[in-house]
């Protein structure tokens, strides 16, 4: 098997470190760098092959991405393979926030896929990909860190069995492609009118580090992030976004298909905030 004597990493996020610390396991002469990421920079100077560069710079002919966000130009792209490390099971879930879109949909299966880059968003070929189903109560964390644990565990051994010709490329079927966006602030604003059950995913996909699911009182701009919760399914035509009980166990609203108790709430300082600063009729904004 022949060796790869210079590979390239553009580099960010977790994402990025579990791919590095994949790729200095391999059998390299050089390893160019580009990132903006400190612990990978801080890494990166105990191992005496990596090089930092830019994309102007690129010697080899082979180059990773994963957790980079910018779009390659189609000069570059045409003069050397740019390989992708996306996170979801593509053709679906192109774009950004793969994961927390895929587990919002409540999908039945999970993955990353490794991919040939071309000019259009995760539309290349496939290389590999990993899969697992999606056991509905985890989140996004843990799919994410699982998956960080596996590419750093695989993807030298993928991209080498690539550049020796042992694995074939597979053309995505784009009548089967879905796109999503990047999610902003937001999105992470508690919608009373959704189900129950989009409800629970939600509060499975936005963990840290990810901004957590926060309430807002309508006309105000207080803001109140949700630590504990508890859902009821208990179907009643009534006001949505209301809160219709405070107890011991918490601030009751209504939800499109019953209540969610309010456990626990903390404020900007991230100070938890005290049940008595609410009062039953007041509406949270959907």
């Amino acid at each position: 098997m022949e060796r790869i004597k210079i590979i390239c990493l553009i580099v960010e996020g977790w994402g990025g470190l579990a791919a590095y610390k994949s790729i200095i396991k391999g059998d390299f002469d050089k390893i160019e760098l580009i990132t903006k990421d400190g612990v990978i920079t801080d890494m990166a100077k105990t191992d005496k092959r990596t090089v930092f560069c830019d994309l102007n710079g690129i010697l080899s002919d082979i180059v990773i991405c994963a957790g980079y966000s910018k779009i390659i130009k189609g000069d570059l792209l045409r003069k050397k393979k740019f390989i992708n490390i996306h996170y979801s099971i593509l053709p679906k879930y192109r774009g950004f926030h793969s994961t927390v879109w895929a587990i919002l949909n409540d999908e039945d299966h999970l993955g990353l896929t490794i991919h040939r880059m071309n000019e259009f968003i995760d539309d290349g070929p496939i290389i590999d990909q990993y899969i697992v189903f999606n056991d509905k109560k985890s989140t996004s964390r843990y799919y994410m860190e699982h998956f960080n644990e596996w590419v750093e565990t695989n993807l030298y051994k993928v991209v080498l069995n690539y550049y020796n010709g042992q694995i074939k490329e597979k053309i995505q079927d784009i009548s089967q492609a879905t796109w999503v966006g990047k999610r902003n602030i937001e999105d992470c604003k508690l919608d009373f009118n959704q189900t129950n059950q989009y409800i629970f995913n939600f509060f499975r996909a936005l963990v840290e580090p990810y901004p957590l699911p926060f309430i807002r009182m309508r006309g105000t701009k207080m803001e109140y992030r949700i630590t504990k919760y508890e859902l009821l399914n208990r179907k009643i035509n009534t006001h949505v976004g209301r809160i219709l009980n405070i107890d011991y166990n918490g601030i009751y609203v209504s939800t499109k298909e019953g209540y969610i108790i309010l456990k626990e709430l903390r404020n900007n300082n991230n100070e938890i905030v005290s049940f008595d600063d609410f009062k039953i009729g007041q509406y949270l904004e959907l």
